[in-house]
């Protein structure tokens, strides 16, 4: 070895002695462990809403716990509500509904034996827009806000996870009565383009462009929408009223959907007037081809609620 590289204990020796005034320190100190350890923790100082402290949550569980209690300590402390909907759903235990939760021909929320093919009780004396619909679940909870900040925040993310789930349940409903998904056309509820503007994100796009990909069907914009005032706070007879004709068929659209399965996605359904708007809209374009078989329309949205005047069709 050179003699200019051979270590020199000396050097080192001096430098470690002198390691406290912000010299260059070889070899280096041992970590101590001990020093990593969350401080102890005064138990009569905590607020007892508070979550635990992290040191008696999370110890020996990993780096998981860790994340869910600094979530859910902003949750508590800061208010913070945009949580991911992957992580509201683990934390929270939710799930999906299971077909024999509700109607499959209108939506609605079903005992047992309440619901069967021809509906339930709320649409069997009712002439539908649409032949089957399907749902995530209740407008509430998790669920609830999961959609506000997909359509008023204009968090993708949020809807992006909806979509996916929502895809899911839409296949397994494909599959149950034997309809190809990847056959099937997928059509987001339109909003209007100033809507769209104001809110800087086309949630139900959003959410169509995800049940797409979850189905292996095909994405279609086939509608486009005049501006209307907001349905909110409408009654029923109100809300059919102000989305009358909003609904336009593209051009091309009633050729490729006759005969076919086309699944109109929305948020959330309260008295069905949009959808059954869009899905009349749908239906005139392809009864005016020549010779043409009727589309046969499903709708899909996240969640159905039963007040009037909640958000969504």
């Amino acid at each position: 070895m050179p003699e200019s590289s051979a270590p020199n204990t000396e050097v080192m020796a001096a430098t470690a002695a002198a390691g406290g005034n912000g010299r260059f320190v070889w070899p280096p100190r041992p970590v101590d462990l001990e020093l990593l350890d969350p401080p102890p923790v005064d138990e009569t100082t905590l607020d007892p809403a508070a979550p635990p402290p992290p040191a008696q949550a999370c110890r020996g569980i990993g780096r998981l716990a860790v994340r869910d209690w600094l979530r859910h300590a902003e949750n508590e402390w800061l208010g913070v509500c945009d949580v991911a909907w992957r992580d509201a759903v683990r934390m929270t235990g939710w799930r999906a509904d299971a077909p024999d939760a509700y109607c499959p021909r209108c939506g609605t929320s079903a005992g047992p034996f309440e619901a069967d093919a021809d509906g339930c009780p709320a649409c069997r004396k009712r002439r539908l827009a649409w032949s089957r619909s399907v749902r995530m679940g209740p407008y509430e909870g998790v669920l609830r806000d999961a959609i506000l900040a997909t359509k008023y925040t204009a968090w993708r993310r949020v809807g992006q996870e909806l979509g996916t789930d929502l895809g899911a349940v839409v296949a397994d409903s494909l599959r149950g009565v034997r309809i190809d998904p990847t056959s099937v056309l997928v059509c987001p509820v339109a909003t209007s383009r100033r809507r769209r503007l104001a809110r800087g994100v086309d949630h139900t796009l959003i959410l169509a462009r995800e049940v797409a990909r979850q189905t292996g069907g095909r994405l279609v914009q086939g509608l486009r929408r005049e501006h209307r005032p907001p349905q909110s706070g409408l009654s029923g007879s109100a809300r059919q009223r102000n989305v009358a004709k909003s609904f336009h068929l593209r051009p091309w659209m009633a050729r490729l959907a006759a005969g076919r399965t086309v699944v109109l996605v929305d948020d959330v359904r309260t008295t069905g007037a949009t959808l059954s708007a869009a899905a009349r809209a749908l239906q005139r374009g392809v009864r005016d081809l020549p010779a043409s078989e009727p589309a046969i329309i499903w709708t899909a949205v996240a969640a159905v609620t039963s007040r009037q005047g909640g958000s969504g069709a």
